[in-house]
Parts: C-alpha cells; sequence; structure tokens
C-alpha cells in the first residue's frame, strides 16, 4: 500500500498522528516519508485542468524513476529539524 497525505500544518493534529499509526500497524515493514514545505504548493489548491495535473503528475513519476528524490533515516530527520529551527 502507497498513500501520500498533503496537509497544512492546521491539520496536523494528534488524531491525525493516531490514524497513521493505524495504518502502518498493519505491516511491519511500513515506512513513513515527510516532507515539509513552508506553504502549500500551487498545484495542490490552484484549479488546473485535466491535462495540466496529468502532466503533473508524470513529471512526479518521471523525476522519482530518475531517482531525483530526498531521502533520509530518523536520526538524519532529528538533525534537519534541528538545523531549520536554527536558522
Amino acid at each position: 500500500m502507497e498513500a501520500v497525505l498533503k496537509i497544512k500544518s492546521s491539520e496536523f493534529t494528534d488524531e491525525l498522528i493516531s490514524k497513521i499509526r493505524a495504518l502502518l500497524s498493519v505491516s511491519k515493514d511500513s515506512e513513513v516519508t515527510i516532507s515539509i514545505t513552508d506553504k502549500a504548493s500551487p498545484g495542490i489548491l490552484r484549479e488546473e485542468s485535466r491535462e495540466e495535473y496529468f502532466s503533473r503528475l508524470d513529471k512526479s513519476i518521471d523525476d522519482f524513476e530518475k531517482g531525483n528524490v530526498i531521502s533520509f533515516n530518523g536520526d538524519s530527520f532529528e538533525q534537519f529539524v534541528k538545523h531549520i529551527a536554527q536558522e
């Protein structure tokens, strides 16, 4: 199973975390990827045509297949958060 959740920071609640935990309990090898942006990406909140949506989706898949992604483990994430908090 793969799911992408895009939420506003105001929606990031204990209830949401509990629901994510419930999803993770299904598999022992589940993995969570967290992406934080300063503001919602324009593609998420704007009106876009079907063609624009699928074009953006195709680009994302292409980037993923080319390895144009960023990933890190829990320790690296903690270091990143501390670094961002200092800025």
